[in-house]
């Protein structure tokens, strides 16, 4: 009996031992496609050095030290290059994040102005002006109209690049699809 509990251990055992790389394997593989999200994971789009320079920035801005810059910490980095600040302003400042303004919304902040793109809320807010009806979708030559004549006028290539990422159905756009691939990628549809 003492036998069969030991085989049933050494079985349990090797079992554990064969089902664990088995785990494993799928996670190694998905590694090196989470890069290509464009701002599913902020740290992928900057290199290491950037990261540690962005870190050493944010431990000077944190004059607390307590991992999150709060409206106290900006007061005091203004006060130290001789500025008085405003309120308002460190508000404002604050208020860009959508959460604590820990060292990953920190880097997220930067991401997206080195990515060249606002917020997900701002961009569908720029289109939700555009539409009348508030149905999330507005039509293929509506848009086409204000690209090419309002602000700055798009191309006619830079219409087709355009056209070939956005999902246009029945001739109408869905922005709030849109907005989602300028910021993930269309992998996250």
């Amino acid at each position: 009996m003492g036998e069969d509990k030991k085989e049933k251990k050494k079985k349990k055992k090797e079992k554990t031992e064969e089902d664990a790389p088995a785990e494993e394997a799928p996670a190694a593989e998905e590694a090196p496609a989470a890069p290509k999200k464009k701002s599913g994971n902020v740290f992928a789009l900057f290199n290491q050095s950037q990261i540690q320079e962005f870190k050493e920035a944010f431990t000077m801005m944190d004059q607390n030290r307590d991992g999150i810059i709060c409206e106290e910490d900006l007061a005091a980095i203004y006060q130290q290059v001789g500025t008085e600040p405003d309120a308002k302003q460190l508000k404002s400042m604050i208020a860009e994040s959508s959460d604590k303004l820990n060292f990953t919304h920190f880097l997220t902040l930067f991401g997206e102005n080195v990515a060249g793109t606002d917020p997900e809320n701002r961009l569908r807010d720029a289109f939700a002006m555009f539409d009348e009806k508030a149905t999330g979708k507005m039509e293929e030559a509506y848009i086409k109209d204000l690209l090419t004549n309002v602000g700055d006028p798009f191309s006619k290539d830079e219409i087709k690049q355009v056209w070939k990422e956005a999902p246009i159905e029945g001739g109408m756009l869905d922005y709030l699809k849109f907005v989602a691939i300028i910021k993930r990628g269309k992998e996250d549809e």
